[in-house]
């Protein structure tokens, strides 16, 4: 019997470890968001009629509470000897019995998602196993376009091996690799807390250059601002990056761009942008007689007084 938790947000590292872990055994897998613990300690203790032990592979721990990790506490007092259990989550509390347990009687690992300069540099290793030469200035413009997404960037990694001619340039990023619109929202936001007016319209240019209406371009920057609110109170009570993305339900590198634009804007600029977002959504909804994009681009202009 063995039991690994793999922890983290980097999915496409615990998904190679999984491969690893598995040996191309079948593979029984649960999430726990839908599956109870019970039915993964009877999926341990199941027998294979081709004498391999069940390969369990339960993804989404975090979803389970404290009863329901104790379930598996009691499995792993008298586990089957053919079982391998693993088990995927973003992060387990240092005093939490499950990870005690899985670190004196298996494996944890913690695979972390490398972001912004990072993750640029690993995207340059990653082209090159690929055949594709990906300048630092390239890669760097590549993940930003992906919000430091890095399942996104190898996917869009690989588009562009197939589409260079041995070496990426920026002008094939232009043609193939779309800013992704979270991405746009928060170099539109950083622009707006830095007061910088010809950055926030030219992105606001690239925003609605996308095709996205107006009045989702409003919600999208109100969702940012209120994110934004929350975060800021969350990370002055002194909490943690990854309890504040659980508690906004975002990913961490979203909670890691909104520590970092939380810094900027103090609590005053924030009640004033949310009141211009407010504004603006009445005359969007009708109350004003001027063109959608036109009133956009003057709410643009005061918030970034």
């Amino acid at each position: 019997m063995s039991v690994y938790l793999l922890l983290g947000d980097d999915e496409e590292r615990k998904a190679r470890g999984v491969e690893k872990l598995r040996k191309g055994r079948a593979v029984e897998a649960y999430d726990a968001a839908e599956t109870s613990p019970e039915s993964v300690v009877s999926a341990c203790n199941s027998h294979s009629l081709f004498g391999d032990g069940p390969f369990v592979l339960v993804r989404n721990l975090d979803a389970w509470n404290a009863a329901q990790k104790a379930r598996i506490l009691d499995y792993l007092q008298d586990p089957s000897p053919e079982a391998d259990l693993v088990m995927l989550g973003e992060k387990l509390g240092a005093r939490e019995k499950l990870l005690a347990a899985v670190k004196k009687m298996g494996e944890v690992h913690d695979f972390k998602q490398p972001t912004g300069t990072a993750l640029a540099k690993w995207a340059v290793g990653h082209a090159k196993t690929l055949g594709l030469e990906l300048p630092e200035d390239v890669a760097g413009e590549l993940v930003a376009r992906c919000s430091d997404d890095k399942v996104r960037a190898m996917g869009e990694i690989e588009k562009l091996a197939l589409y260079a001619e041995g070496t990426a340039t920026l002008e094939d990023l232009e043609a193939l690799v779309r800013p992704d619109l979270q991405s746009n929202i928060f170099r539109f936001v950083d622009s707006l807390g830095a007061g910088n007016r010809g950055e926030a319209l030219e992105l606001l240019e690239a925003l609605l250059a996308t095709g996205e209406p107006p009045l989702r371009i409003l919600y999208m920057i109100r969702r940012q601002f209120r994110l934004l609110a929350r975060a800021r109170s969350l990370f002055e009570e002194g909490t943690p990056r990854p309890e504040v993305a659980s508690a906004l339900k975002v990913p961490p590198f979203v909670a890691k761009k909104l520590e970092e634009q939380a810094r900027r804007m103090d609590e005053g600029d924030l009640e004033r942008a949310l009141a211009l977002v407010l504004d603006l959504e009445r005359g969007l909804k009708g109350g004003s007689d001027l063109e959608d994009e036109l009133q956009v681009e003057l709410a643009v202009m005061e918030l970034s007084d």
